[in-house]
């Protein structure tokens, strides 16, 4: 499954909410250098979608908006 996520780096409240029906808004308080923020918006994304799932970005590693594969 592709889902649509927009990035917000540096945010005091880290969390994960849902824009729309397949766009997701993560908050992380990393900021958007060495991969620092892409790696913990994938640690939130697992934890949100639960055990067992894999997921890892398809496009957008240098944007705030990005692809996102959950499989």
């Amino acid at each position: 499954m592709y889902l649509k996520v927009q990035v917000a780096p540096e945010s005091k409240v880290p969390s994960v909410a849902e824009i729309a029906d397949d766009t997701l808004s993560v908050a992380v308080r990393e900021k958007a250098e060495r991969g620092l923020a892409n790696r913990r918006a994938l640690e939130l994304l697992g934890a949100h979608f639960g055990k067992g799932k894999q997921v890892r970005i398809v496009s957008g590693h240098h944007s705030c908006h990005k692809i996102v594969s959950v499989e």
